[in-house]
């Protein structure tokens, strides 16, 4: 009993620095429910966010006034996003239901209800077409300009993800157990091809010419293959292991790096050309999501109810939400970080 007692306040004299030198937000967003997702508009004079309880929320990100409230029936909210330069809102639910609204006055201008709820919810390059595909395995192109389904696809089993080819006339999915299908948009074949490894796939992304497939497993490993896109050419030619369950790997700018995190508690930036790792970033728990700032200098990461900035390796600064980070993203100067949790808030900080 001792023993645990010296050990608690150890832990309490250890930690209690830690706590107090925690910044303080330069702006609190509160919401009723935990933040599903956040993001500024192009000039950052607002900001968009969703939560469990089925709101969609803009906000003044000079004063953290309410501007607009856009009400999904209190399903869920899955997706939100800015559109048309930030004139338009595209949002969706648990339920299916996507609807483009006028981030004006939330007025309705587009609406579609799909077969469950969307993985993937992504606007082609010229925002006039979204690729859409629900866990069922139900995909669509809706158009964005009057609403139009264009294509509608549908895969022979459940899938975990969708993305555009690179010239986006393809639509492509993935399964758990390492299939890839591929549908010709126009003219509506289906394909798919099996990567090589026995791990169960977590998730894919392919390099910006479609000539190198980055994918990553719950066995910790993350792989990257070549592509011709009707499937993978061999082995794997470059990667690394985790110890746990990756969460996400991501392509630096030159895709010269990857980056990715795990249940591991780290995040690892490796070369392609090496496969190895160059710098390694350790946290106190799974490390939920990660990402590099605009220059690709620093690193900006959140796991457990912190959001965490690395400069080579050392931890540079560390904000703190009552709850689950959810995510977080910089501003395009880097010198803001805005931040959600499942604590109901979005937190902007200065850094």
């Amino acid at each position: 009993m001792i023993r645990f007692v010296a050990l608690a306040l150890l832990a309490m004299i250890i930690l209690a620095p830690a706590a107090a030198q925690t910044p303080q937000a330069a702006l609190t967003l509160q919401h009723d429910g935990g933040v599903v997702t956040a993001a500024w508009n192009a000039d950052e004079t607002r900001i968009l966010s969703a939560t469990e309880r089925g709101l969609v929320q803009v906000w003044s990100a000079a004063d953290g006034a309410q501007l607009l409230e856009i009400s999904h029936g209190g399903e869920p909210v899955t997706h939100a996003l800015w559109m048309q330069d930030g004139a338009a809102i595209l949002s969706a639910d648990e339920s299916g239901k996507v609807l483009l609204s006028a981030a004006e006055d939330g007025a309705q201008l587009l609406s579609w209800q799909l077969d469950g709820m969307p993985l993937a919810l992504t606007p082609n390059a010229a925002g006039t077409a979204l690729l859409a595909m629900t866990r069922a395995g139900a995909g669509a192109i809706l158009s964005l300009t009057d609403g139009e389904r264009l294509v509608d696809f549908v895969a022979p089993v459940a899938v975990s993800g969708a993305v555009w080819s690179a010239d986006e006339s393809q639509a492509r999915a993935w399964t758990e157990d390492g299939r890839i299908y591929v549908w010709d948009l126009a003219g509506g074949a289906m394909s798919s091809f099996d990567l090589p490894s026995r791990g169960m796939l977590l998730g894919v992304d392919w390099s910006a010419d479609d000539s190198r497939l980055l994918a990553w497993y719950t066995n910790g490993t993350v792989n990257v293959y070549r592509t011709e896109g009707a499937g993978v050419s061999g082995r794997a030619i470059s990667g690394v292991r985790h110890n746990s369950f990756v969460q996400r790997a991501i392509w630096s700018r030159d895709e010269s790096l990857v980056m990715s995190w795990a249940g591991d508690d780290t995040v690892h930036i490796w070369s392609v050309a090496g496969g190895r790792s160059q710098q390694v970033y350790r946290h106190e728990d799974w490390v939920i999501g990660a990402r590099w700032d605009p220059a690709e200098t620093r690193v900006l990461s959140w796991s457990h109810i912190y959001v965490y900035l690395w400069e080579s390796e050392t931890q540079w600064r560390r904000f703190r939400h009552g709850n689950l980070a959810r995510g977080a993203v910089w501003n395009s100067a880097a010198t803001q970080v805005l931040s959600w949790s499942w604590d109901g808030t979005a937190r902007v900080w200065d850094v």
